[in-house]
């Protein structure tokens, strides 16, 4: 008879969509109301932002840092993201699944097509990877959350609705699809994924 596992296992859950429909607050949020999950601290060449903090936001790096982090084989992913760079270090992700600690983190789409790529050769990550697309109701409220912001001008705003009509095309790709309704809608359907998702059988073999 097959051992009852004593834990849950550990997930790696990854949220991603159009910039402005809802991610990093489903992923803070989840981090807030549940102790046993933890942010995945991501790298990147941009400069920080008011209030953000090196090592909590982002490991804020220089272009050059950047470069020899690639150069050594350290990320599991990394990309271009409108006008800078972006990766994520297998270290960060491993060390800590491994210590059954659930990670949460929200990247751009083509991001995670390299960690799904990058997973299939990491037993650990792939055996806990869950991905879920976030799809706005329409680009007319995905415009507005993006003015709600404050963070960008219309210049901006254009570019990344076009970038979001790129995104879109890439839904199937994904372990789920979540259509963005109110916050409260969402972020229950983001906790009942990763809770049936640690209870998944197959994931215990």
């Amino acid at each position: 008879m097959d051992p009852i596992p004593e834990n849950e296992i550990a997930l790696l859950l990854i949220l991603a969509g159009p910039a402005g429909s809802g991610k990093t607050t489903l992923c803070d949020r989840l981090v807030d109301e549940y102790d046993s999950v933890e942010r995945v601290v991501t790298c990147t060449t941009r400069a920080p932002r008011e209030g953000e903090e090196d090592g909590v936001d982002y490991f804020f790096l220089s272009n050059e840092q950047f470069d020899a982090k690639v150069e050594a084989g350290e990320f599991l992913e990394w990309a271009h993201v409108h006008t800078y760079r972006y990766g994520t270090l297998k270290s960060t992700i491993e060390s800590k699944l491994k210590d059954d600690v659930d990670l949460v983190m929200n990247i751009d789409v083509q991001g995670v097509a390299a960690v799904q790529e990058a997973a299939r050769e990491q037993p650990t990550i792939d055996q806990r990877l869950v991905t879920v697309f976030l799809m706005p109701a329409n680009f007319d409220e995905l415009k507005a959350r993006l003015r709600g912001r404050g963070k960008d001008d219309e210049a901006e705003i254009a570019r990344r609705i076009e970038s979001a009509e790129k995104e879109i095309e890439q839904w199937r790709s994904f372990d789920y699809l979540l259509r963005s309704s109110s916050k409260a809608e969402d972020f229950a359907a983001i906790t009942s994924i990763w809770q049936a998702e640690k209870r998944r059988v197959c994931r215990y073999a």
